[in-house]
């Protein structure tokens, strides 16, 4: 291991080379390499036409991966999303660079598969999505069409159908940690979610490539309990220390440091929230659940509105909330902190969240959605023609025995079309897999059934053809029309219980 500076570190990439990024919104972001890469590449032209990847979404909409965003530094991005990345997002659309979109926890999950010299993963998450090969095969704009290699393919094993996501050879990895000794072993004791950084150091040593490190601070060797390393000295070539911790080395965009984010609750309640249409949806969503369900929520309508119902319910105790960061317990922080909670029970690490979700673990998930078509496809990959990316959506919506889609219908683009841009959720694998999906709306709710979707509540005081007036296709109207709850639209709610499980009811592998 050598200390470094930022130049010296960034002169070690090679051009050309794969370079594996680790963090969630800005959680984890080395943002003093990714700023210096930037400010390097503007000043010299180099490192260029490098093939940054990265699991998830990293930025506040103003920095950390959007340091990427320069025509010739990167010749392909492939990632999940680009939902907070305003420029990225820009950039690939204009085809700037290759962009190939891949689910997170697949990302994720290959990172050990590369340290493992394994060939890749092997799952039916994508299936029916664009992701799947038959379809677009992840790769989303012209660029990644024309030249970027098959990251999928499909396999059939015992007459069934998977999804094979190829390994490739890592050259750089980043991460970053909380402290490092002066033998490198690095400690993320004071960083909001664990994330991938043992993963992508050992995909890259084992793949012959360089580990990088940005450190808030270096400590004396001893310093870091065994216990406490995340990712051992031997995996580490260069450590560099955060010149402007303050600005570079945040625990989450909202906070330098809080222990908020990694302490148990001491009993003392947060406020709640005020009441709002994104909640009113939210205290729907969770009329859904029952007692002791694992339950995962998306960023949106879904990660404001969630938790928040539930607290002021008095039923943050009666579920366990789950993000997909890793983050178990607590209230979700929401917007560009998303991916944390306030009080968490426990935090594990990125991957390890997803090979329980993919699984099967999750007893509900509830996600936003841009589109809903006459199907029940829903996209929220590419709106607009701005190609945003799925995140975790494909592996979480996936898997779970209920799927809940939060929106709103009032806004600028229509959300009921008659065939979405992009097929991010695909009607037809939830019902092979036998879930259960909702669509919750502040004026209705509608459900998935066999031929389509059906509208199954409406808001009080709404007509029928309020509704129906707003979908652009016919719609099943399901009789007795049952009426939204009128408490949920008051400004506050009395608490109330969870119906319990029914009986044999577990979050078990669906179709899988």
């Amino acid at each position: 291991m050598r200390v470094a500076s930022v130049p010296e570190a960034i002169a070690a990439i090679p051009d050309g080379a794969t370079v594996a990024v680790d963090g969630f919104t800005l959680m984890g972001v080395a943002e003093a390499l990714y700023e210096g890469i930037e400010k390097i590449f503007r000043a010299t032209g180099h490192p260029r036409d490098l093939v940054i990847v990265h699991a998830a979404g990293q930025s506040n909409r103003k920095i950390g991966f959007e340091h990427f965003a320069v025509e010739g530094l990167a010749k392909r991005i492939v990632g999940s999303h680009w939902g907070l990345m305003p420029r990225m997002s820009a950039f690939l659309g204009q085809g700037l660079a290759e962009a190939v979109c891949l689910p997170q926890g697949q990302l994720s999950g290959l990172y050990r598969a590369i340290a493992a010299g394994r060939p890749g993963n092997l799952t039916r998450i994508g299936l029916g999505t664009f992701v799947d090969p038959r379809i677009e095969g992840g790769k989303v704009n012209q660029p990644a069409r024309d030249h970027a290699p098959d990251y999928v393919s499909i396999q059939t094993i015992d007459g069934q159908e998977f999804m094979f996501y190829r390994s490739f050879k890592i050259d750089i990895g980043i991460f970053r940690a909380s402290a490092v000794d002066q033998d490198g072993n690095c400690a993320t004791d004071e960083e909001a979610v664990m994330l991938d950084a043992l993963a992508i150091a050992q995909a890259a040593h084992n793949s012959g490539g360089i580990v990088i490190c940005q450190a808030k601070k270096l400590v004396a060797r001893g310093a870091i309990v065994p216990r406490q390393v995340t990712v051992p000295g031997a995996l580490v070539d260069l450590v560099v220390q955060a010149p402007d911790p303050e600005r570079q080395h945040r625990q989450t965009d909202g906070a330098f440091f809080d222990a908020i984010y990694i302490s148990p609750s001491t009993g003392t309640e947060l406020p709640l929230a005020e009441y709002s249409t994104r909640l009113a949806i939210g205290r729907r969503a969770i009329r859904s659940l029952h007692q002791g369900d694992i339950v995962n929520i998306g960023t949106g309508i879904p990660g404001d509105s969630v938790g928040p119902a539930l607290a002021e319910a008095r039923l943050s105790d009666a579920i366990t909330l789950t993000v997909e960061s890793g983050v178990y317990g607590g209230v979700p922080a929401g917007r560009v902190d998303f991916g944390i909670t306030a009080h968490p029970t426990a935090i594990i690490p990125h991957a390890s969240q997803f090979d329980f979700y993919n699984g099967g673990g999750l007893d509900a998930t509830f996600m936003g959605a841009g589109q809903v078509d006459r199907e029940g496809n829903v996209n929220v990959s590419r709106l607009g023609g701005r190609i945003i990316g799925a995140g975790g959506f494909i592996d979480i919506t996936q898997s779970a025995r209920l799927v809940c889609f939060c929106f709103t219908l009032e806004g600028s683009h229509d959300k009921f079309v008659n065939r979405v841009d992009q097929l991010t959720f695909s009607a037809e694998q939830a019902r092979k897999n036998k879930q259960q999906v909702l669509y919750v709306t502040e004026r209705a709710v509608f459900g998935l059934e066999p031929d389509g979707l059906a509208l199954i509540e409406i808001a009080p005081g709404l007509d029928v053809n309020d509704v129906l007036s707003q979908i652009p296709f016919q719609v099943k109207v399901r009789q007795p029309m049952a009426q939204m709850p009128e408490d949920i639209f008051r400004p506050t709610v009395a608490p109330f219980n969870l119906p319990p499980r029914p009986a044999g009811k577990t979050a078990t592998s669906r179709g899988r």
